[in-house]
């Protein structure tokens, strides 16, 4: 059965998805276009537009998406090849258009409220359409609000973290009496089987943090650094081996005048996605 429901349904999934894309940093150009049937037309800007944030926050694209114009097919439901085709067929219209937003159309995300097996999202990739499933979009919303609480905050900056394929870190800083407090948020959008979150992978991205963010602090500072660190995994990882190789590092790395947290806060979206909300 594809995702095809009520009309009052499917407006109320895109008006929340159009608020998500928002504020990961993109903006919609068009909505329920009738000429061509695509549901929203968008474009990553960098900064979240809606709800406007007191500071500067820049953002990266999220790594699982398509680049430039793109157009998105909302199902509340699952979908079916057949909806696929027909996204497909309507993109490649679009792009015959007179206006110059659709002209640019390049990339296509169908995004359903159902979990799909991960086979599914690479055999789809194959096509050249990138799916958003109920876990990416679990994933996604709580980036949204990471970066609206922490960009109420102070000014907030997301960077690549190179030494991991397809994550990042949302870095916030504030000054407290003695010290400076950085929040790092650590996203990690690989929905991969084979690909496990584990010991080395936390030593090598702690310590590429520090090398990129944490250490300027403190030279610019001369201040103590108190690190809280969140980890946000898509895919699959062994959390206590992920616990055990925080600790190491904490304790043991070289990072003068820099103190992690006791514990890390990890979230997990592959197993238990509504885990999440009481974890």
């Amino acid at each position: 059965m594809s995702g095809h429901l009520p009309p009052k349904k499917g407006k109320a999934m895109e008006d929340a998805f159009i608020d998500l894309l928002y504020r990961l940093g993109y903006t919609v150009f068009d909505e329920r276009n009738s000429t061509f049937g695509l549901d929203v037309i968008a474009e990553f800007y960098g900064k979240p537009i809606h709800p406007m944030l007191p500071y500067q926050c820049n953002l990266l694209q999220p790594f699982f998406a398509p680049r430039g114009m793109t157009a998105f097919s909302l199902k509340t439901g699952s979908f079916t090849k057949k909806d696929v085709d027909e996204l497909i067929e309507k993109f490649q219209k679009a792009k015959k258009s007179e206006k110059s937003y659709l002209k640019r159309l390049e990339g296509m995300v169908i995004a359903t409220n159902y979990t799909r097996a991960e086979k599914d999202i690479d055999n789809l990739l194959y096509r050249n359409v990138y799916c958003w499933d109920g876990r990416r979009l679990l994933f996604y919303s709580a980036k949204a609000k990471t970066i609206q609480e922490l960009g109420s905050r102070g000014p907030l900056q997301e960077i690549a973290i190179d030494v991991l394929k397809n994550s990042s870190y949302i870095i916030e800083k504030e000054t407290l009496k003695n010290a400076i407090l950085a929040n790092v948020v650590i996203f990690i959008d690989n929905h991969d089987r084979q690909s496990i979150l584990g010991y080395e992978d936390v030593e090598k991205m702690l310590q590429y943090i520090y090398n990129k963010s944490l250490r300027s602090i403190v030279d610019s500072t001369q201040m103590d650094v108190q690190v809280l660190v969140k980890f946000h995994v898509l895919g699959i990882v062994d959390e206590i081996l992920v616990k055990n190789a925080y600790r190491k590092y904490a304790r043991d790395a070289y990072h003068p005048q820099v103190f992690f947290s006791a514990e890390p806060m990890i979230f997990r979206y592959s197993a238990a996605p509504w885990a999440i909300l009481f974890t």
